[in-house]
């Protein structure tokens, strides 16, 4: 799309205006309408979609994901347009050159978008903006719904995580902008990790997907509101949940503390859930946030959060340990469930409580000391929130047909490709020392295998790897259950 725009703009074809609102007050030019026109011509003159020198001195590590974007729409406007410089010195020096590059050389200093301009106050400006934006929507309903919301915390603390502290950094103007900052950079790497893409280069998989999705945006939306309890009628300027005058509004945020506490929220629940400190659980999102079809599932991510912060909140954490390796292979042997409730339910967080209410009921069951599977699928086949378990078939999506005359059947489709490599990473996981239960490198803790207080040695033949809460609270549990027995 930014190849096609630019082609069409260095080739005199009909382009839609690009609609500004000038400030009196500020002296600042606002684009209405037309902000995607606009960046795709500076990101060509600049020679940067995303990996260039301006991206890099904004964003700081760019990941694999975002070079390979960048690399690729370089390669394409070479090939379909030409680069900025290119063109501009053919204009410049024609002899000898292409005809199409000097003509769209020269078109770069005669051409310029068709501009029309909004009268009026910030008001008419930002109801001009909403009005175009909304029908048709050309922006996701969310970026506006955080467009309206822009100055309440959920939607500070949202672009703040997802762009890991970088970016639009509307926080700046708070005294405590470098603590967000830094909240937002923590709470980033740990629920999303280092891993961006599946890949069968890669080590691992993504712990959360792809950041810069638009799937990933509404992900990070939903988690900052369900664990700072904010529901959509408390926030959204238009509200879709139901609104009565009872219901307590989320102020905006004047001094960033609000914004600081949400995304504090987010770190502690990512702790818990991925980290390899003060006690993690190290869930592994192969186990809980991949589907059978080897699909990242948000729904399933959230309601694995969520499922942490109850055990850790209701003091179930040795419990949990204790039928830990169990729990978590009967959701291996059923993944296809995951799949089953996503797609019964719908996007976004519409299958969470379904997924959530699967864990429930199986971990408890199993801490009650149900190990057998007919059981347990029987028990959940009997639960009314799960009655789509009954009726749902789960998709073979990676099953297509060959055929040999063309060559791209010849290939394996991206979801049998995801399929095998998150089968064989459940398959060749580290298991806890403790637990039993499989053991995500950035989840692992280094333990002893003889404490140090009886006697054991830093020696390597001492040293095993387990989750940080096997490391700590479990094993210093079983001792102390082990003391009180004898």
């Amino acid at each position: 799309m930014i190849v096609d725009f630019v082609q069409s703009f260095l080739d005199d074809k009909l382009i839609p205006s690009i609609i500004i609102w000038h400030s009196k007050q500020t002296g600042k030019v606002f684009i209405v309408d037309g902000a995607h026109r606009i960046s795709a011509l500076i990101a060509w003159v600049n020679d940067d979609y995303g990996d260039g020198t301006i991206s890099q001195e904004l964003f700081g590590d760019i990941s694999p994901a975002q070079r390979k974007f960048h690399n690729a729409t370089k390669l394409l406007m070479a090939e379909k347009v030409g680069d900025y410089n290119r063109l501009y010195n053919a204009a410049l020096h024609p002899e000898g050159k292409k005809p199409d590059d000097v003509r769209r050389g020269r078109a770069i200093t005669t051409l310029r978008p068709p501009i029309q301009k909004v009268d009026g106050d910030a008001a008419i400006a930002e109801e001009s903006f909403l009005k175009i934006n909304s029908n048709p929507a050309t922006i996701d309903k969310t970026e506006l719904d955080l467009i309206r919301a822009r100055r309440k915390p959920n939607a500070i603390a949202t672009r703040a995580l997802i762009g890991r502290g970088t970016g639009q950094r509307d926080w700046d103007k708070f005294a405590n902008a470098r603590d967000i900052e830094k909240a937002a950079q923590r709470a980033h790497d740990l629920v999303f990790g280092p891993i961006h893409e599946i890949s069968t280069n890669s080590p691992d998989i993504p712990r959360a997907g792809q950041p810069y999705s638009q799937e990933a945006f509404q992900m990070v939306l939903d988690m900052v509101n369900i664990f700072n309890d904010v529901t959509p009628a408390m926030w959204q300027v238009v509200a879709r949940g139901p609104r009565t005058a009872t219901t307590p509004q989320l102020p905006d945020d004047s001094d960033g503390t609000s914004t600081l506490k949400f995304l504090k929220r987010i770190e502690s629940i990512g702790e818990l859930v991925a980290g390899n400190e003060r006690g993690g659980l190290g869930l592994d999102p192969a186990v809980y946030s991949y589907g059978a079809t080897g699909k990242f599932h948000p729904a399933a991510l959230l309601a694995s959060m969520r499922l942490a912060q109850e055990i850790d909140r209701e003091n179930k954490r040795f419990a949990f340990t204790f039928v830990r390796k169990d729990f978590e292979d009967f959701l291996v042997r059923h993944k296809k469930f995951i799949n089953i409730l996503t797609h019964s339910k719908g996007s976004r967080t519409r299958s969470l409580e379904s997924i959530l209410a699967m864990y429930q009921l199986v971990l408890d069951a199993m801490i009650s000391g149900t190990k057998s599977d007919e059981q347990l699928v029987a028990m959940l086949l009997r639960d009314e929130r799960l009655k789509s378990l009954k009726t749902e078939e789960i998709e073979e999506e990676e099953q297509q047909p060959i055929n040999p005359s063309t060559k791209s059947k010849r290939r394996f489709s991206k979801t049998a490709e995801a399929v095998a490599l998150v089968r064989t990473l459940l398959a060749n996981r580290d298991r806890c020392t403790e637990c039993g239960a499989r053991l995500p490198a950035h989840a692992r803790s280094k333990d002893h295998v003889q404490r140090v207080e009886d006697g054991g040695s830093n020696h390597s033949d001492n040293l095993a790897f387990t989750h940080s809460y096997c490391n700590t609270g479990y094993k210093e549990s079983k001792i102390a259950k082990a003391r009180t027995a004898t």
